[in-house]
């Protein structure tokens, strides 16, 4: 009798009855696991099959069950393609669950599985959900390594759908840290290679994912135009699309046109969703239309009684569907609407409802806006008492819910609608005089991440009150913090041993003329620009004591709203002549900079082989050419921008890194500020955008040849470790200009340098000049690292170098606008120079020398 399997690809053939009884034992046990294992397999298979069309109807316990059980039979097994699917099962459901340590664990498990195997394209996939689970749980960096381990991976496959959906999700990394330029160099890869797999099945569902993705990072930007021609193109080919995400495509629309001052083609898109919802029978999708629809009428038509009956059918479909919620903030904007409509105690009675509503279901976002709102009605029917009741009230609730949120891009816009009611109890007590209890409420309604940086940094303890400022100043010293509200402007006064308010009233045609000349600089201020500034100081507050009192050498200013536009060294002081011929000057974001601590001092001496300056310029400018991402550029080359950068290096004692023409790429910037550094020094072209802080950037060289100009975008600023830098300078136009947000403050480059960890940094009010440009940093520099002045100081001399000039350069429009903000009491540490390290080597040796011949001279006894 013959025998014949088949076992692992190996055809074998015995003589089974002459063969010994081990030998028929043993073989007998080979066939049963052999002929076994094709059924085990394909009933694995199965069990696989069967766990991922439940994880794709959203079953993830079944699914689990069923992984779980799979991977229990595994174990003791060789590794296999079955376990690698089976650990990337496990994967997607823990990621989906929330559970994203385990999701990663799992994710790199498969990998490691797949790896082994040789499997490049599972291991790829495995990374890939890692980096996606690195990307939900908020750490961006370790998302970006494993994206980019699976996009190489994927390299050596030719994956096309895997590479698509790798560089989508590497977009979404980049774009959520602020990476604008990477994060659409990614999405139009993925693009590109879209172009090229048009006959795909896949490929069409996979283009409207990238183009969403597309459309909402230029929404993110503020290219609104943009945004709306890649959702109307999605609109042109809605197939694929459910009613749902036909709903959310038609509100994104509505938006759109509502943001780019469209608001009757806003309501049209809105009324589609509207229907588009109804079909999906989606009563939150509807009910949130609605609201949007009632908000469009009340504030953009003034339809106040369409309004109204919008917001009543979204509180009567809410009630319908169990969604209390929803129906307390349908009541909510019911009570706003009535009171723009001048219908005070009706809204006071809806207001008093909807806030009953919001504390019983502990909604906290809705409490401070009905009780914001019960204060304006206080105020108006002549209760302040209670309407200083009502607002301390709302800024208690506001600020509970504040300190629950942990990231700072969430925190930045966070006080954007909620400055009003800072705003009216400071008014409240800026009238009784209340100088203590106002500028605490100044300081709370401004720069509160800022603010947040230093206190998780535990270098402060407590609040920051009028009497811990005063212990922090010296006699020379002077805080000024300004606050500006709709019909005033204020400011209180701080030194070491007194304090007081000073407020001028205005009229809302004053507050425009004034805000247009400011922003108006340089060009507003003619030839006699002393007069100009006469007519400007006319309207800040004259009360203000140390600008008239030579013994304060150093004011500090907190400026507000535009006032941070404003070079208030050219506002008359003493004697009538400008601030600046006796006092130096320093902008603060916050008082909060004044408290001990803020800035660890290190050593003032180094030594010669130690860095001292970092130092980038002269961008290469390619023609015609700009960033996909943004609008194009108009921008000449820098002649002296590179000369500027050399001179400053030939000036510093210690060591210098200089990055100019080719060099001046952004990823070096990155690496070597990494380094340490104690002069940080860029000159380039910057652009600030003044409605949207996402858009401001500084302007670097391609990273290869052909390539566009490479963008530094204002956020990635943040990311950067700039700790033990002493002075940081944007040599570039508009640096300390930027998008004013309600609550934080203007968005410019040196609130994010300082947030970064750097102790001051020069910026520029408007736009500079190449060459005057050049020539003020030079003595600039002169004065900071020739003369060892403090850094206001240098400043200050600079300043008054180019106005005592004699020249054109004696205009304020070539030197007025550079600014200090952060630390300028102290000058930057000096170095050693290496002759003073040198010198000691001949007295020593000719000391030698000496001591030798004497003992040679003496006599032998």
């Amino acid at each position: 009798m013959r025998l014949q399997y088949t076992c692992f690809r190996s055809t074998v053939t015995f003589r089974f009855v002459q063969s010994s009884l081990p030998i028929r034992l043993f073989l007998l046990v080979l066939i049963a696991v052999c002929t076994a294992h094709p059924v085990w397999s394909q009933d694995i298979k199965a069990q696989l099959d069967q766990a991922a069309a439940l994880r794709h109807k959203g079953a993830f316990t079944e699914a689990r069950n069923i992984y779980e059980s799979v991977l229990h039979n595994l174990q003791g097994r060789p590794i296999s393609h079955e376990l690698g699917e089976t650990l990337i099962g496990l994967s997607k459901i823990a990621n989906a669950e929330g559970h994203y340590e385990l999701a990663v664990a799992k994710g790199r498990e498969a990998a490691e599985v797949y790896r082994k195997l040789g499997n490049n394209d599972g291991e790829a996939r495995a990374r890939n959900d890692a980096g996606v689970a690195f990307m939900n749980s908020g750490k961006y960096p370790e998302a970006a390594q494993e994206l980019g381990s699976a996009l190489r991976l994927n390299g050596q496959t030719g994956n096309a759908q895997a590479a698509i959906s790798i560089l989508n999700d590497l977009g979404s990394v980049y774009y959520y840290q602020s990476k604008y330029s990477e994060s659409s160099a990614a999405y139009d890869e993925a693009m590109q290679r879209l172009e090229r797999s048009q006959g795909e099945s896949w490929a069409r569902h996979w283009r409207q994912f990238t183009l969403l993705n597309i459309g909402a990072l230029h929404q993110k930007l503020g290219n609104y135009q943009r945004a709306l021609d890649v959702n109307k193109e999605l609109e042109q080919s809605p197939e694929g699309f459910t009613q749902g995400e036909l709903g959310h495509l038609y509100a994104n629309l509505g938006v759109l046109y509502r943001r780019l001052g469209d608001p009757q083609k806003a309501l049209d898109e809105y009324r589609k969703a509207q229907q588009a919802y109804l079909r999906k029978h989606d009563a939150d999708g509807e009910i949130g239309v609605l609201k949007n629809t009632g908000i469009v009428l009340a504030l953009d038509i003034g339809r106040f009684q369409d309004a109204l009956r919008t917001f009543s059918s979204a509180r009567a479909l809410a009630e319908k569907a169990g969604d209390r919620r929803e129906g307390m903030q349908s009541l909510l904007y019911r009570a706003e609407t009535l009171y723009r409509m001048g219908r005070l105690q009706e809204a006071k009675t809806q207001f008093d409802a909807a806030l009953a509503e919001a504390s019983e279901l502990g909604t906290v976002e809705e409490q401070w806006k009905a009780l914001y709102a019960l204060g304006q009605i206080a105020e108006r029917l002549g209760e302040p008492a209670l309407a200083e009741t009502r607002y301390r009230d709302a800024i208690s609730r506001i600020e509970s819910m504040r300190s629950k949120i942990q990231l700072s891009r969430l925190k930045s816009g966070f006080l954007a609608d909620k400055r009003d009611v800072y705003d009216r109890m400071i008014r409240l007590l800026l009238a009784r005089n209340d100088t203590a209890a106002a500028f605490e409420y100044m300081e709370r309604s401004r720069a509160r991440v800022f603010q947040d940086s230093f206190h998780s940094g535990k270098v402060m303890s407590g609040e920051i009150t009028l009497s811990s400022i005063q212990a922090h100043l010296d006699a020379s010293t002077a805080l000024i913090e300004f606050w500006v509200g709709p019909d005033a402007i204020a400011a209180i006064w701080i030194t070491r041993d007194s304090s007081g308010i000073a407020q001028h009233q205005t009229s809302p045609a004053e507050m425009k003329a004034m805000i247009g000349n400011v922003e108006g600089f340089p060009e507003n201020p003619g030839e006699n620009w002393q007069a100009d500034f006469q007519r400007l100081n006319a309207l800040i507050p004259s009360e203000l004591a140390p600008l008239r009192d030579d013994r304060y050498t150093h004011i500090l200013i907190v400026p507000d709203s535009f006032l941070s536009l404003v070079p208030f060294e050219l506002m008359a002081a003493s004697a009538g002549q400008p601030l600046i011929e006796k006092h130096d000057v320093t902008y603060l974001p916050s008082a909060v900079l004044v408290s001990s601590g803020v800035f660890p001092q290190r050593g003032r001496f180094n030594f010669p082989w130690q860095r001292q300056l970092i130092a980038f310029g002269d961008p290469r400018v390619i023609a015609g050419s700009g960033a996909p991402l943004v609008l194009s550029d108009s921008r000449d080359v820098l002649p002296g921008s590179s000369e500027e950068i050399q001179q400053i290096a030939r000036m510093s004692q210690g060591r210098s890194r200089v990055f100019v023409g080719d060099a001046d790429r952004k990823q070096d910037f990155f690496d070597e500020t990494r380094s340490g550094t104690f002069l940080l020094h860029v000159s380039t072209h910057a652009v600030a955008d003044m409605d949207n802080p996402e858009r401001s950037r500084l302007l670097f060289s391609p990273d290869k040849p052909g390539q566009p100009g490479n963008y530094l975008f204002l956020k990635e600023l943040y990311d950067l470790d700039l700790h033990g830098v002493s002075l940081t300078t944007l040599s570039a136009c508009d640096t300390e200009r930027g998008h004013l947000t309600p609550g934080e403050g203007v968005q410019a480059f040196s609130r994010a340098i300082l947030a970064a960890g750097s102790r001051s940094v020069v910026t520029t009010l408007w736009r500079v000049p190449d060459q005057p440009t050049a020539d003020f940093m030079k003595q600039f520099y002169f004065f900071l690292l020739k003369k060892h002045k403090p850094k206001a100081e240098a400043l200050r001399l600079a300043k008054l170098e180019f106005l005592h000039s004699g020249t054109a350069l004696s205009h304020p429009r070539y030197w007025a606008a550079f600014v200090l903000n952060g630390e300028g009491a102290e000058p930057v540490p000096e170095f050693i120079p290496w002759q003073a390290m040198l010198i000691p080597i001949p007295v020593l040796a000719l000391g030698v020398l000496g001591f030798l011949r004497l003992r040679k001279a003496k006599p032998r006894k």
